[in-house]
């Protein structure tokens, strides 16, 4: 595994002032067409309260501290040793109580897809338990990683590559249709801030109504949706980056209606502001929208990787 090290130790807490870390870690080159990365994070604060962003499905293994996340309804999620949680279609609010250490696998949608099988419309913004995504062997696998770590029994790697090999078993193969809506859906997300809905039309041979119904199955909302939630993504990661072209700002700012346009549909989708993006904001979201933590989409996907002079994952 390749890790992409975001400001801690693999073994310890966060080193200098922030009160949190992630570490990203490239997922192993078969389960790259299912996987974003895996992670581990750490926090040090005794409460933290934030909010997570828009983003898909995670595999997550809570082996420190404690957390809650609001949903919709009064609805509160309460973390445990192991759990699901189902695509977010927008930002919700999470409180952890710590120190804290989190482990994660983070699906993409092919691979909550053929991991899980449940459509993202009637799943999503709530916590699963392994067993709804798994079935029952493997969820109660992955229940006991949690204690044998806290016991000593695995190292973070170790506990990292158990959890890979559980999804590794739990896969199952995509039928090739399904493997194409998510791919051209993901494509065309992909070629603009605001990409032409005839276009994805054009490139699937099912009826507008099947594309809108098979989109929703697979992303959770219908297509003009998603195009307000990764154009709101796309924006806030790119404005996340240390440094930002101006020619780059400017498409962004283009593709808003106008100032407050902007603001509100990045807080709605990420929970954050443009100015608390900022990387000495020193937010967990912050390293989340960062193109080591999401890249379901090519964020990067209208040359603007070309104009930063990078590879926008840096792999």
């Amino acid at each position: 595994m390749t890790e992409h090290n975001r400001g801690g130790d693999l073994s310890g807490l966060p080193e200098g002032d922030d009160p949190h870390s992630f570490k990203f870690i490239a997922a192993p080159s078969d389960l790259e067409p299912y996987l974003n990365s895996l992670y581990i994070w750490r926090s040090e604060p005794e409460e933290l309260d934030d909010y997570l962003p828009a983003y898909s499905g995670q595999m997550t293994a809570f082996v420190q501290g404690s957390g809650r996340m609001a949903f919709d309804d009064g609805e509160v999620g309460e973390t445990c040793d192991a759990f699901f949680l189902a695509p977010l279609c927008e930002a919700r609010e999470f409180k952890v109580s710590g120190p804290a250490c989190m482990f994660g696998v983070s699906l993409n949608f092919r691979g909550w897809a053929a991991l899980s099988g449940l459509p993202v419309n009637e799943h999503h913004d709530r916590f699963l338990a392994p067993e709804m995504v798994l079935g029952e062997a493997l969820a109660e696998e992955f229940r006991g990683l949690a204690p044998r770590w806290r016991a000593g029994e695995l190292d973070d790697t170790q506990l990292l590559d158990a959890m890979v090999g559980i999804v590794r078993r739990g896969l199952s193969q995509l039928p090739p249709a399904h493997a194409q809506v998510i791919d051209r859906t993901l494509e065309w997300l992909s070629s603009s801030f605001r990409p032409d809905l005839e276009e994805l039309y054009e490139t699937l041979p099912y009826s507008r109504r099947q594309v809108q119904r098979l989109v929703a199955q697979f992303f959770g909302q219908s297509p003009v949706r998603l195009v307000r939630r990764y154009r709101a993504v796309r924006a806030a990661t790119l404005l996340s980056l240390p440094k930002l072209p101006e020619e780059i700002e400017a498409d962004i700012r283009e593709a808003f209606y106008d100032q407050a346009h902007l603001i509100k549909e990045i807080r709605f989708f990420t929970g954050r502001t443009p100015r608390r993006l900022l990387p000495e904001a020193h937010s967990p979201i912050t390293e989340m929208l960062g193109p080591e933590g999401y890249d379901s989409v090519d964020l990067f996907g209208g040359g603007e990787a070309q104009q930063l002079g990078r590879d926008p994952l840096d792999r």
